[in-house]
């Protein structure tokens, strides 16, 4: 299972955010169902060449959101607890058909995804700016 996560060094997302956001996509799109487990804090921090603290982090960060279930002694577990569906939830799907139909257009001008995710770290600052 640790195959599943990748950390790519050279995006300017930390490596923490970049995990999370993996695990979420994971449980969203149905690939980790509940009661799942998931690798242990050394396993996956030995898979992913990262500091095991990076992985606890973000285990228990998780867990606070509901998603993860952690159990002493046993593991880590893709929680049962069904949450009422958020506006991103509901609007996956159209978020997920934009994305490839920018990044599409991304790549036939030339842009590279990390050039893509510093425009979109601006220009999300800048929307929080006008707040």
């Amino acid at each position: 299972m640790p195959g599943r996560f990748r950390i790519d060094r050279a995006s300017p997302l930390p490596v923490y955010v970049q995990l999370v956001e993996q695990i979420r996509l994971l449980i969203r799109r149905g690939a980790l169902s509940a009661g799942d487990p998931l690798p242990t804090v050394r396993e996956l921090a030995v898979a992913l060449g990262i500091n095991a603290n990076t992985v606890t982090r973000v285990y228990r960060d998780l867990q606070q959101e509901g998603l993860l279930r952690l159990e002493r002694g046993l593991g880590t577990f893709v929680t049962s607890q069904q949450r009422q569906p958020t506006l991103v939830d509901r609007d996956y799907q159209r978020i997920v058909k934009r994305t490839r139909e920018l990044v599409a257009l991304c790549r036939e001008s030339g842009i590279t995804a990390r050039e893509l995710a510093q425009l979109v770290d601006g220009v999300w600052k800048e929307v929080d700016r006008e707040r």
